[in-house]
């Protein structure tokens, strides 16, 4: 199989480096758009697209018409609107599916395993947070939130976003927000997202409280501690069941390897244009509640 990748960029970089593991796939083609190339110098028929979000709407309706398969990078697109008319331009047997990592994740799947362990789930919070990689066309919200709502639905089944509550920093001083909270509601869940590309080193933690116990997720050690028994002793004063796992996985080359295997069975991805469209959905409800931090 051959793979045109569309960006040759840091994300481009490690699309290469798995592409080029994966069986099956024996020519990796690359596009380099700042170098002049455009869409159509593409020669193979299955398209890897990871050139930055604010093009993805146009670039992905673009390879449609040229009747390319397609692995786009999230997000898809910028609203729900442009995802809807991608899905309009969709043919039959054509693959199109989005890069959503996390649905690809080991330690996620592991995670929507131990949910029956810690009861009926009261509460997420979710820090995804770091010293960059600062973009000044797209917010934390199009760039980082994508993670996090695609987990949420998976985790929660999807629902839209109530209740949403923002409070925001513009420290750049540009167009897009570099720092945001969120809180809302998601199927009776309260949800609180922490999202910074200015925070002094790199965090990606999870924590899941339910009636009776809670998961905590810890992404950077590849972390999962389940804790139960919590509500024995209503002091706090004891020392609760705590279960710990450590999960080897390797999200990205999971996910190509399932867009080689869609494109050769014809069937559905995990992370399908309906998925993408549901995070779309929810992205948008978070971005239309934005108030700013005074």
């Amino acid at each position: 199989m051959q793979i045109s990748l569309v960006g040759a960029g840091y994300w481009g970089a490690k699309l290469k480096k798995e592409l080029e593991n994966i069986p099956n796939v024996d020519a990796v083609e690359i596009i380099d758009i700042k170098d002049g190339k455009t869409l159509k110098d593409i020669k193979y028929d299955n398209v890897v697209l990871a050139t930055p979000a604010w093009d993805h709407y146009k670039q992905t309706i673009e390879l449609l018409e040229q009747d390319k398969n397609l692995y786009v990078e999230k997000p898809l697109a910028l609203t729900e609107e442009e995802c809807l008319d991608i899905k309009s331009k969709i043919k039959d047997k054509q693959t199109l599916m989005v890069g959503h990592i996390f649905l690809y994740n080991d330690r996620v799947k592991k995670i929507k395993a131990l949910l029956p362990e810690i009861g009926k789930i009261l509460h997420i919070e979710s820090n995804r947070l770091n010293w960059g990689r600062y973009q000044k066309n797209i917010s934390t919200v199009h760039s980082l939130a994508p993670h996090d709502v695609s987990i949420i639905n998976y985790l929660l089944g999807y629902h839209e976003f109530k209740s949403v509550i923002c409070i925001g920093d513009n420290l750049t001083k540009n167009k897009q927000n570099d720092r945001d909270e969120y809180s809302f509601i998601c199927n009776d869940v309260s949800v609180k997202l922490n999202l910074s590309w200015y925070y002094p080193e790199k965090v990606r933690t999870m924590s899941i409280t339910g009636e009776k116990g809670l998961i905590f997720w810890n992404e950077e050690s590849k972390t999962i501690k389940l804790i139960t028994d919590i509500w024995k002793d209503k002091r706090m004063n004891y020392e609760p069941k705590v279960e710990r796992f450590t999960i080897d996985s390797n999200p990205l080359r999971n996910e190509l390897q399932e867009f080689v295997e869609c494109v050769q069975t014809k069937k559905d991805p995990i992370s399908n244009i309906d998925n993408a469209i549901q995070v779309a959905k929810n992205l948008d409800l978070l971005l239309k509640t934005f108030r700013k931090d005074v």
